[in-house]
């Protein structure tokens, strides 16, 4: 397995940066942020609101949590790697970060046929095309995520451009993809504890749940 040390050795043979260990740890905390959330809001948000599904046995449920978090560090390991490269974060020379990034969010089961066989599928997609590809995976393993308010889905790519922008010091293109994101839920900057303001990776708003806005807030502005 590809311990943390070693990926933040092998991010600094291909980014020059003062700080290495700074931006992968700020990566990959904003991305382990972003999968629990968005866990949270798909599974349990879901069920608290809407009702659980009583088929779903213990043992399943277990199984279904780690397939869903599998499916979306797959999607955002994807949605990271096409805006590193589209702003220029990363260098276009070679294509190491996409696969540098699956192992660090994945260990072995990125190396799975299965794993590389959805990375490349995603990757084949437009934007668009790519979210539907994600929604629809979604549904296949974990059916309640097609009970979540919609607007969530077109959050979920801004908030990992968004967490990648921040952990590379990507002030800007923090900011853009937060204004993004207002426009599909203006509410966002009525809280009255973050005001929707961009928060550090890892950091997350106890009254909305920004970075990943909670299911009272993405219903407000239906």
């Amino acid at each position: 397995m590809e311990t943390h040390a070693e990926a933040v050795e092998q991010f600094a043979q291909h980014v020059r940066c003062a700080d290495a260990a700074g931006v992968v740890g700020s990566l990959s905390g904003g991305l382990t942020l972003l999968r629990d959330s968005l866990y949270m809001r798909v599974r349990h948000e879901v069920e608290s609101n809407l009702g659980a599904d009583s088929m779903l046995l213990p043992v399943s449920k277990i199984k279904t949590e780690w397939a869903t978090k599998k499916e979306i560090e797959l999607y955002q390991v994807v949605e990271s790697a096409e805006i590193a490269d589209r702003r220029g974060y990363v260098s276009r020379e070679d294509d190491w970060y996409l696969p540098w990034l699956a192992r660090l969010r994945l260990a072995e089961a990125a190396a799975e046929t299965k794993a590389a066989k959805r990375l490349e599928h995603y990757v084949s997609q437009t934007s668009s095309g790519r979210r539907l590809a994600f929604t629809n995976a979604l549904a296949q393993v974990l059916p309640e995520s097609t009970r979540a308010p919609l607007v969530l889905f077109r959050l979920v790519p801004l908030a990992v451009r968004l967490a990648t922008a921040v952990a590379f010091r990507d002030h800007q293109g923090a900011g853009e993809d937060r204004e993004h994101q207002r426009s599909h839920l203006p509410g966002i900057a009525d809280c009255p504890r973050c005001h929707g303001e961009v928060l550090e990776n890892g950091e997350q708003c106890l009254e909305c749940g920004n970075p990943l806005w909670s299911y009272p807030w993405l219903v407000a502005d239906g």
